[in-house]
């Protein structure tokens, strides 16, 4: 098949639609990305795409077409003109780029903003194919969870906006039964809806166990610093472990609109010695971090929408062996508590997420591995990238025929 690859970010930005794009590719597919110009997530530039942006233009022999955005930056009304420079120029540029050339479909990975579909709408009719939507986060929701959006006109209107894109699709995969229902009170009975979980990358496919207990207790936080991390939590558990002389550290690998906060706490409360800022890092270098760690941390602030999802870093964790620590509700918690793979508290309960800390540090290094161990092994059965890849081959098909 020739596929289009609609996503408003792409490599050298870390997210899961890069390996996809190889895996696509590996299996005899003409791939094609059109993406925006690489600024996620410090909302500058990239250095390196600033000084050759011509080396940026081919990915794995992908070739990329970037539309020109505005970035980032930091502030809501940047973010704003961020999302809607992609449509615009997307939607005026893309055309033009992509003029003569044929596809068999569209595959648009929908991170957040949903706008980032609205380019390959209009892709769709110009070139008359069909649209498979990868959704990852739901919208409206997501930006009430999270406060961006508190004025509830505002988001009746972006959710009538949101219903208009999902009923534009020709198929929406989303990544629990749950989260497809949310889906499914917006997108109508046009559009066909389709189950397809997060896989891990396979750089994650390693043993993280160790063969000695170590006197300090290493957390790993690899991903997102953001509202919906629940950093405040996280922070107050420090607390109480500085209170309670339990002997850790968190390990945060990753960068968001909360990490220069998260900094500034850390030197309000004097828990320097709690926490290793690493920044960013490319996928290829987080094994090293993985490696490194005693167990891996994941949390989500309450609330009803991201009880439906589960965050990727899971299957990371669970393919690498590391056991889980959650601080979360939903779909999330019951996978890591179905695997038994890890230890896991309700949302925002800090106290709960300290204790689970000492239980584990406490808990002799054999059982720790067996909980790594499990979640390997649940990962490998049900997290399977080929079968996932297998599947989604199908599903394009299908779209394919239908159109």
């Amino acid at each position: 098949m020739k596929i289009l690859v609609v996503s408003q970010y792409f490599w050298p930005e870390n997210f899961r639609i890069n390996d996809l794009c190889i895996s696509l590719k590996e299996r005899g597919h003409e791939i094609t990305v059109f993406t925006g110009q690489p600024n996620y997530p410090s909302g500058v530039l990239f250095e390196e795409y600033k000084k050759s942006p011509t080396a940026f233009n081919s990915f794995h022999d992908i070739p990329i077409i970037r539309t020109p955005i505005y970035t980032r930056k930091k502030g809501s009304i940047n973010l704003l003109l961020n999302y809607l420079s992609f449509v615009l120029s997307g939607s005026l540029y893309g055309p033009l780029k992509l003029k003569g050339d044929d596809f068999d479909v569209i595959l648009v990975c929908q991170l957040s903003p949903i706008t980032a579909a609205i380019p390959a709408i209009s892709f769709k009719y110009i070139k008359k194919i069909p649209i498979v939507m990868w959704s990852l986060d739901l919208w409206p929701e997501s930006l009430e969870a999270v406060g961006m959006i508190k004025s509830k006109r505002v988001l009746n209107i972006v959710g009538s906006l949101v219903s208009w894109i999902y009923k534009h699709c020709d198929t929406i995969l989303g990544q629990s039964e749950s989260y497809l229902d949310a889906v499914r009170r917006r997108s109508g009975d046009s559009t066909k809806l389709e189950l397809f979980p997060n896989w891990a990358e396979d750089q994650f496919n390693v043993l993280c166990r160790r063969d000695k207990k170590e006197s300090i207790l290493t957390i790993l936080f690899a991903g997102n610093v953001g509202d919906a991390q629940d950093f405040e939590s996280i922070i107050e558990c420090a607390r109480i472990l500085n209170e309670n002389k339990v002997s850790v550290v968190f390990s945060i690998v990753g960068n968001g609109r909360k990490f220069n906060w998260l900094q500034s706490e850390i030197k309000k409360y004097q828990l320097d010695d709690f926490f290793v800022l690493h920044g960013q890092h490319p996928l290829d270098m987080m094994p090293a971090f993985y490696s490194k760690a005693d167990v891996a941390l994941v949390s989500l602030k309450p609330n009803d929408i991201f009880e439906r999802t589960i965050p990727g870093k899971i299957q990371s964790y669970m393919l690498s062996s590391l056991p889980i620590l959650a601080m979360l509700d939903g779909e999330g918690k019951k996978l890591i508590d179905t695997a038994n793979c890890g230890l896991s508290c309700s949302a925002s309960d800090a106290y709960s997420l300290y204790e689970n800390i000492k239980k584990i540090s406490e808990m002799p290094l054999s059982e720790r591995n067996t909980l790594g161990l499990n979640g390997k092994q649940y990962a490998n059965s049900f997290f399977s990238k080929e079968k996932l890849v297998t599947r989604l081959e199908k599903t394009l098909n299908d779209a394919l025929k239908v159109n």
